[in-house]
């Protein structure tokens, strides 16, 4: 991390070139198991990545090398070094164009797309999101391709995109995803249409999930991999609060922290997981007066303090709104409604 925080382009114009035809197969294989990991067996992508960079540091660049770089700077922001992942992941930009590895182009397009959005307003990764996705069909990479769909739409319902369109785009990469057999994908794409189509139709109804709708339990049965229940719950819960389920909300919330546990790294979304977090905890406070959901909050509170000093894009409003909440809980309503004015002031300029 030390030494590529502080490399810059120009030095990394004249790293020698990889000449080990064994290094340069293994570094193919080894992104070749980085791209099923990633789905499948996440607890063996920090030993892949880190291995990658460091055949780089020692043998030189090749093409697989800006992968690896790329996927380093994701990486990092699990281990919330932002400011180094956005450098390494410019780099791995740099050297994408240096080496003419544009076979991976969508997956480097998908990784940094993800990491600058820690620095800059999530809204400007999609279209880095769907390029990747169109050079990925194009180029037969379609499992990539996917993947940039799935960070597109989910990135899309993040931000507060419009709900109607984002529910017929839903519908039209769902159904790409279909076509060609991307099931994992095809399955999430699912999820989310079932919570943005509740959000469309309902009012004061009950949550599909909080009804313990069946498609959510046939979802729940299909994901194969600790990234799909994850994401089940993520997008469960945050319908559940949103509906009022504030004790399923909170079941869910323990339930996708327990799956967590098996996985290197946890879903932060830009902060949003934290928000949701916090805002279900508050709620458990309010209704229980149980001092672990006003522990939760704090430590929820404190994540979102930390991730506004990177980008307050993403952050400032989140942040308010969740100290208001915890104001209001206090009883210190002046306060609260100071917070929550400076909530809603900032959400309109984001």
């Amino acid at each position: 991390k030390i030494i590529l925080a502080k490399t810059t382009e120009a030095e990394l114009m004249n790293f020698r070139e990889m000449k080990d035809k064994n290094m340069i197969t293994a570094m193919k294989f080894l992104q070749i198991l980085h791209s099923y990991a990633y789905i499948a067996k996440q607890q063996y992508l920090l030993i892949l990545i880190v291995h990658m960079v460091q055949l780089t540091l020692r043998h030189g660049i090749c093409k697989e090398s800006c992968y690896g770089m790329a996927s380093f700077s994701f990486l990092l922001c699990q281990f919330e070094y932002f400011e180094e992942a956005d450098h390494i992941g410019r780099l791995a930009v740099f050297l994408l164009d240096k080496c003419k590895a544009e076979e991976y182009r969508p997956s480097i397009y998908m990784t940094f797309g993800v990491v600058r959005s820690w620095s800059v307003h999530i809204e400007q990764s999609l279209d880095n999101h769907l390029h990747g996705f169109l050079v990925g069909m194009q180029t037969g990479n379609i499992e990539t391709a996917m993947m940039n769909v799935f960070n597109y739409l989910i990135n899309s319902f993040i931000c507060g995109r419009n709900l109607v369109k984002l529910n017929r785009e839903l519908d039209s990469f769902g159904g790409k995803a279909l076509e060609y057999k991307q099931m994992a994908v095809h399955n999430l794409i699912c999820l989310m249409q079932l919570v943005v189509s509740t959000l469309l139709i309902s009012n004061d109804s009950p949550s599909l999930i909080g009804c313990q709708n069946t498609e959510i339990k046939d979802l729940l049965d299909q994901a194969k991999n600790t990234f799909a229940v994850c994401h089940v719950y993520i997008l469960g819960y945050i319908e559940a609060y949103i509906f009022g389920e504030y004790e399923l909300a909170a079941m869910m919330v323990e339930k996708r922290q327990e799956v967590e546990k098996t996985m290197s790294r946890r879903s932060l979304y830009f902060g949003m997981i934290d928000f949701y977090d916090g805002l279900v905890f508050l709620a458990m406070a309010r209704k229980t007066n149980d001092d672990k959901w006003t522990l939760g909050a704090a430590k929820a509170l404190s994540k979102l303090e930390s991730f506004v000093q990177t980008g307050k894009a993403n952050c400032e409003h989140k942040l308010f709104l969740l100290q208001a909440e915890t104001k209001s809980l206090l009883g210190e309503n002046e306060n609260a409604i100071s917070k929550y004015d400076s909530a809603i002031a900032v959400a309109g300029k984001n």
